[in-house]
This record gives C-alpha cells, sequence and structure tokens, in this order.
C-alpha cells in the first residue's frame, strides 16, 4: 500500500490517539489462535512456534475491545447510512426480546456489541452487567467492564474494577494495562502502580511464566512511552525483538515512538517489520488497513479540492 503507515500514525499523534493505540497493542496477543474459544469459557494461552504472546483475551472479547479502538474521523464518516440503520433495527430488535426473556445470554452479548459499536458505552454496560449476574465466574467480563468505564471517561470506576481483579488475581497483565489507562486519566501518577508491574514481573520469573514476562515488559516500556522516556522504552523494544524476531508487536510500537520523535525513515523501517510479520487476519491488521484506505481515500479527495481551488 503506497499510503505510508507512518502518515496514519502521525494523524493518531495529532489527535493524541498515539497513547490509546499503543496501551491497546499491549492488551494484544502476537498470533491469534487458529480455533480461539468463546469468552464463555476461562483464558486460554497460545503457545508453540509463531505464537509468543499470550492470548490476553478470549475471542470475543478481544473482538469487542477492537470495536472499542479509536477511529480516524475519516473512517467514523465513511459507515453508510443504511449499516446505522439496520444496527439501530438490530438493537430494538434485542431489547424487544431482552424484554421478555431478559436472562438470554447470546441476545445481552449481541446488544452489548452493537452498543460498543455504536459508542454507546453506558447501555453495553448495563447489558454486560447483567451478563455478568448471569456469569459472575467468567473472568473477561469484569475486564471488558473495565475497559468500557475508562472509554466513557469514568476513570475512577474503571480503576475501582480493575483493582477488584487484581485483588483476586495479582499477576493478571490484562488488568495492569488496564490499570495503568485508568491512573493516567485520573492524575497521571505512575510510579506506584509502575512498582508494582515490575514486582509482578518477577513473580511470574520465578513461576517460569514466560508469556506474562513478556508481556510485562510489553507493559514497562509502554509506561515509559507515556512518561515520555522514549529512549527507555525503545531500549525495551530492541531486547524484545532480539529474543523474539517474529512477535510484530515491538516491532509496531518502535515505529509509533519513530513517529512521534519525527523519524520518518526509522518509522518506516519498523512499521515494514510490523507489515511483514502481523498476521493477515489479526484484528490489528484489519485495523491499520481499514483506517488507512479510508485515510487515503480522505486524503485525495482533500488534494482534489486544493487544485480546483487553484484552478478558481
Amino acid at each position: 500500500m503506497d499510503f505510508c503507515l507512518y502518515k496514519f500514525v502521525s494523524c493518531l499523534v495529532e489527535n493524541d490517539l498515539c497513547i490509546r493505540v499503543i496501551f491497546c497493542l499491549s492488551a494484544t496477543p502476537a498470533r491469534e489462535p487458529k480455533a480461539a474459544a468463546s469468552c464463555t469459557k476461562p483464558r486460554e494461552r497460545e503457545r508453540g512456534a509463531g505464537g509468543s504472546g499470550s492470548v490476553l483475551f478470549g475471542r470475543g472479547l478481544q473482538r469487542r475491545f477492537y470495536n472499542a479502538l479509536p477511529v480516524t474521523p475519516t473512517s467514523t464518516e465513511s459507515f453508510e447510512h443504511e449499516q446505522a440503520l439496520t444496527d439501530e433495527e438490530n438493537e430494538r430488535s434485542l431489547e424487544e426480546r431482552l424484554d421478555s426473556h431478559p436472562d438470554d445470554r447470546r441476545s445481552l452479548r449481541a446488544l452489548m456489541d452493537l452498543k460498543v459499536k455504536a459508542g454507546k458505552f453506558r447501555d453495553a454496560i448495563a447489558a454486560l452487567d447483567r451478563l455478568i449476574e448471569l456469569d459472575p465466574g467468567e473472568n473477561d467480563l469484569p475486564l471488558l467492564k473495565g475497559h468500557l468505564l475508562s472509554y466513557c471517561g469514568d476513570a475512577e470506576s474503571a480503576k475501582q474494577e480493575f483493582e477488584n481483579i487484581l485483588s483476586e488475581d495479582p499477576l493478571l497483565v490484562e488488568a495492569y494495562h488496564g490499570l495503568v489507562m485508568a491512573q493516567r486519566e485520573v492524575d497521571g501518577e505512575l510510579d506506584g502502580i509502575l512498582k508494582r508491574i515490575e514486582s509482578a514481573l518477577e513473580s511470574c520469573k520465578t513461576l517460569k511464566r514466560k508469556d506474562d514476562v513478556r508481556d510485562f515488559r510489553l507493559l514497562i516500556a509502554q509506561v515509559k512511552v507515556i512518561e515520555d522516556n522514549y529512549e527507555e522504552a525503545l531500549k525495551i523494544y530492541q531486547e524484545l525483538v532480539r529474543e523474539e524476531p517474529r512477535d510484530f508487536r515491538p516491532y509496531l510500537c518502535q515505529g509509533i515512538i519513530y513517529t512521534l520523535l519525527k523519524k520518518k525513515d526509522e518509522a518506516e523501517k519498523q512499521f515494514e517489520k510490523y507489515r511483514r510479520l502481523v498476521p493477515r487476519d489479526h484484528p490489528y491488521s484489519r485495523y491499520f488497513d481499514d483506517n488507512m484506505i479510508a485515510m487515503k481515500v480522505f486524503s485525495q479527495a482533500e488534494e482534489n479540492k486544493r487544485k480546483e481551488s487553484l484552478k478558481i
């Protein structure tokens, strides 16, 4: 694709979305499982050739998480009106179904997906709360609730949700990921959380939980990005690349950092490595590809307008 990833990420930087994207990446496995479990099942891990990261979310939760990713204004505007009407009709149909069948888990999940897609996070949380009541032992659901609370601007409640999760599982990297994002919105003071992350990392080393060790190191690097300590973050990413060169995540993170530093050539080198390694059907591949296509169309339209204005 001739419309470079550097230009797309630069747009994210201009719109203050780059940190959100980099943290979404820390909640992302290096490979999606070929036969991922439904999010009604306990969290499972993927190990083996080509898969260096843990499956951080069940497939259903991961899909919802990516639906909630920030998108550029151009891609938001590209949604067709007819599709929006269809989604609204589906919402009404599901709500009518749930009026008479309030314990219908499938309808609750489908309604939650539609609410997230439409950016109606409070409504999505209401459906999610009902699912948590019906399935209190399903670990993925509180994680999703924490992220949705964060997206709708309730950082204090999101922080408490992640703290509750960590009280049950103090080595759960996904919960630390959410906690960092929530704390950043509360007061930006991350020193205490960073110490807890480093302690959890050491515990995972002792327990020989190699996947979690790698994911905690990714998270530490991303905290360094928030603190504008790009040099230290790059050092961690480069170490991760040496240890597992097939993991696309450190390349993408380095590309984002070099974009922040306005080092276009270095950024594009890292993005090229990322493009070669990211699986075609991985959510991040689809996310960047969809947004880049939208931005390319938008940029061409803007260029055409500019040329027309010069003729007048």
